[in-house]
């Protein structure tokens, strides 16, 4: 019945060019309709990554360590929470995070940041949402790597 119905379609249409496009429409539904599940996402595509990723947080250790620096600021800030993050494969890895980020009570000069508290003075409290990203030379170092040996 629905091959009567196809070729009565593709007759009434302008022969078999009409017949080719009703197929590619009819295979474009069908591949949205089916995309729509869930299935791998492409390779090299941003996936999410847990915040306690060890490449995160080595990536994000090192943006902190370069805000300070750059940081006219007398005191430390450091990462109060992760609003989101992700890792995407490019030439080497790419993560992509949004924190937010606090004024600490130490002062630049302190060896320990580990044991700062963030103020609690409302004039001294300081919290501003950041968007990092940074890249990782993963291949270019296995290829150095390669090289040498």
């Amino acid at each position: 019945m629905a091959a009567a119905a196809r070729s009565a379609v593709c007759s009434a249409m302008a022969g078999a060019r009409g017949c080719v496009v009703l197929l590619a429409a009819a295979l474009m539904l069908a591949g949205a309709v089916l995309g729509s599940e869930d299935r791998p996402r492409l390779l090299g595509a941003p996936v999410p990554v847990d915040e306690n990723d060890e490449g995160l947080q080595r990536a994000l250790q090192f943006a902190m360590a370069e805000y300070n620096r750059a940081s006219n600021d007398k005191y430390t800030s450091q990462v109060v929470r992760i609003l989101s993050a992700e890792r995407q494969l490019v030439s080497g890895i790419k993560y992509s995070m949004r924190v937010e980020i606090g004024r600490t009570t130490c002062p630049k000069s302190s060896a320990d940041l580990q044991s700062c508290k963030f103020h609690d003075e409302p004039e001294m409290a300081k919290s501003v949402s950041l968007k990092v990203e940074m890249e990782t030379g993963y291949f270019s170092s296995v290829l150095n790597e390669l090289q040498e040996s």
